[in-house]
């Protein structure tokens, strides 16, 4: 689970979804909780480094955790079918937490990953139970959220999953801040959007195996 975690920092890197030591990531596993820790550069992270804890949040081993270790407790509690939360903080995705309360199903791939409507949670600092709170509630069953002036968080089955839904976030944000700017666009209705979600949890997913 640690090397997952190095492999996935240097991912989001590489992908410009952050900069300096913002952002984190973490793996459920059996009953450990694998996180980034806090304020260590990725390019310096070592699997040593990686922070455990358990489900309620005890510190077991590596540095101290993430500060968004709450908000990852709580939708591992909430959501019994995610093991990778990534947490990163994109142009795209963030700008449409400014001026938007959702983004709306506008494309197939968005849909079937994410869910058809991506909800931006409301405001609350960073670290808090209150953010925690926020993002579970407007998270619901889909595998991405909108951070109000802050950023993005996707969630995954397994890391895979989790990383994907992040650039397929971050592209869908873009095409509607285009859309948005040209001032005319279509969507997908909702029986479609619906459609399209359920076909992609039922039959089109791919799941690692050693996921719990």
């Amino acid at each position: 689970m640690k090397k997952k975690i190095l492999e996935a920092s240097k991912f989001i890197v590489e992908n410009g979804l952050v900069k300096g030591t913002w952002g984190n990531i973490s793996i459920r596993y059996e009953d450990k909780i694998y996180i980034t820790p806090s304020g260590i550069p990725y390019d310096i992270l070592t699997e040593d480094m990686i922070s455990v804890v358990d489900l309620r949040g005890n510190h077991l081993e590596g540095l101290k955790p993430s500060s968004e270790l709450p908000t990852h407790l709580e939708i591992y509690r909430t959501r019994e079918d995610v093991n990778a939360i990534v947490h990163t903080h994109p142009i795209f995705s963030t700008t449409v937490s400014l001026v938007a309360d959702y983004i709306p199903p506008l494309i197939e791939d968005s849909v079937m990953i994410l869910g058809s409507k991506i909800l931006v949670a409301e405001y609350a600092l960073a670290g808090t139970e209150d953010l925690a709170i926020n993002v579970v509630k407007a998270l619901g069953n889909n595998n991405a959220v909108l951070l109000k002036n802050h950023g993005l968080i996707t969630v995954g089955v397994d890391i895979k999953e989790a990383l994907t839904a992040s650039l397929v976030c971050e592209k869908t944000a873009e095409i509607y801040l285009y859309a948005l700017n040209i001032g005319k666009f279509s969507t997908l209705s909702e029986e479609d959007a619906i459609m399209l979600r359920n076909k992609y949890l039922n039959s089109y997913r791919q799941i690692e195996k050693d996921v719990r």
